[in-house]
């Protein structure tokens, strides 16, 4: 069920009501909250609700067991861990991989002389693959692994852990929550009956209000009319047919995919942000001005934050981190296989790759640049620390944009296509809308100072009376869903 459809919509409306209305009581709000959860998921795809029910029995029994054991025997809720962490592995790797995996033992059998269609004779990937499974195996994986490392944190209840896993305005596409996130902000069982908690409730009803409203409205306003616009009017037919452009076009519109992903991904996540906030759940930031940083490294600490830091935290501490090994190698290890979890296909790999090579040469000159941002607002000029940053962001930018040409091309060979057709600097073929540019830089301008016209706009809506309230959200709604196409299209990161 897509965030930005009427469906939805009457869904929300029927969730909202509830909330509203329904008692100050944890198993009732927990209850009716993990109805509408599943209902929402059998919405998406009935047929994988059993899947979603097998993941969270995974981690609810990884909980038990391996807070059954005490530390002593370190040996045992280790070994118990590690054939959770490679259940969920192989979960993964058969329903994201297995068109891979069985073209790959096509190829094998034709040289060796067996010519058989395997996909013919087996169910197709597009049956098969859960909509969010990556998500909420990575939120499972989270709760499991957080209870076999901190044992003061105690075991919950199967249904709770499927209430986590299957957190509706996260599930699909995220932002990644941790369990301590999630748990740590449903609704105690009281009724406070004194005046001054009454009003303070109130106020923090009323922020959340306008700030989930503002969050919804954000989203809406990149997924509707920046991304899509962006979309339809080039990167679609230049990412297909590069050769029909001139090189400035194709330059374009690799600026357009990387504001498109960005408009695209951080719009899902602010609705996602807006309507947990409605329901009084605080969901994480997962964006925060991500091209406007100086390095790789700042670039990962502000895209996708939910899944960086999920990275950081389970997979590269667990290589060893700074710590064991060679930090550099468990950089590259980490980003290669974060690249793998968006798909099995050579430019996921590509990009992953690089950008864990990109990391490693990042933290190997801060070691060697003597012009280290800690370093250059104590001992160096204002002016030199201005180039230096412009430079520097000048290069991150531009490196993240060509890495993004193998994550949106079909093959790898196409997005090598794209990089010839600009550096051949021709002219001939077709070129570009000028409101593509204004796109482009709109989606730049909302990093600078979005976040000011945010605690604006959400100042003002605070102030209004309720009336006007409702009646300037629809107007921006409606301002936004008239600027947009007939049809939007589903979120980039559903297929992942």
């Amino acid at each position: 069920m897509n965030f930005v459809t009427l469906y939805f919509s009457i869904f929300f409306l029927f969730v909202l009501a509830f909330f509203s209305c329904s008692p100050r009581s944890l198993k009732v709000q927990s209850f009716m909250l993990l109805c509408f959860n599943l209902f929402f998921y059998a919405c998406a795809g009935i047929q994988f609700l059993p899947l979603l029910f097998f993941v969270a029995f995974l981690n609810y029994l990884s909980g038990k067991l391996t807070n059954s054991h005490p530390p002593k025997k370190h040996v045992t809720r280790r070994a118990i861990i590690h054939f959770i962490v490679a259940l969920h592995i192989l979960l993964l790797g058969f329903y994201k991989y297995y068109e891979f995996f069985i073209l790959n033992i096509e190829a094998l059998l034709g040289q060796l002389g067996i010519n058989i269609s395997l996909i013919g004779l087996l169910p197709s990937m597009d049956i098969l693959l859960p909509v969010g499974l990556s998500f909420y195996i990575f939120q499972g994986l989270s709760y499991s692994i957080d209870r076999y490392r901190n044992i003061s944190l105690k075991p919950r209840s199967y249904l709770d852990v499927l209430l986590f896993v299957s957190f509706f305005p996260t599930i699909l596409a995220g932002p990644i929550m941790r369990s301590h996130q999630f748990f740590g902000q449903l609704i105690e069982e009281t009724t406070p009956q004194d005046k001054e908690y009454k009003i303070q409730e109130k106020q923090w009803i009323n922020h959340d209000i306008t700030e989930g409203f503002t969050y919804i409205l954000s989203g809406l306003f990149k997924k509707v009319v920046l991304a899509s616009y962006l979309s339809e009017h080039i990167v679609r037919d230049v990412f297909q047919n590069p050769d029909f452009y001139s090189s400035e076009t194709v330059l374009i519109a690799s600026y357009a995919y990387a504001m498109q992903i960005f408009c695209d991904f951080s719009g899902y996540s602010d609705l996602a942000i807006g309507i947990g906030r409605l329901m009084g759940f605080k969901i994480p930031i997962n964006f925060n001005a991500p091209y406007l940083a100086t390095s790789l490294q700042d670039f990962w600490h502000r895209w996708h934050i939910s899944l960086s830091t999920w990275l950081r935290d389970y997979l590269y501490i667990s290589l060893g981190g700074n710590r064991k090994g060679n930090k550099y190698v468990n950089l590259f290890i980490t980003m290669t296989l974060g690249g793998l979890w968006h798909g099995a296909h050579l430019r996921f790999l590509i990009w992953g790759m690089a950008h864990g090579l990109g990391l490693g040469i990042n933290h190997a000159w801060q070691k060697i640049c003597p012009f280290s941002p800690k370093k250059a607002k104590k001992e160096y000029p204002l002016v030199l620390t201005k180039i230096y940053s412009f430079f520097a962001w000048f290069i991150t930018f531009h490196c993240i944009t060509i890495l993004w040409l193998f994550f949106r091309a079909d093959t790898s060979q196409k997005a090598l296509e794209m990089l010839q057709r600009i550096a051949l600097f021709t002219t001939e073929g077709d070129g570009y809308p000028l409101l593509v540019l204004v796109a482009i830089f709109t989606t730049i301008l909302l990093q600078i100072i979005g976040k000011h016209c945010f605690q604006g706009f959400s100042y003002i809506l605070g102030k209004l009376w309720l009336p006007f309230k409702i009646l300037l959200i629809a107007f921006c709604c409606a301002v936004i869903l008239k600027m947009g196409p007939d049809g939007v299209l589903p979120f980039i990161y559903f297929q992942f």
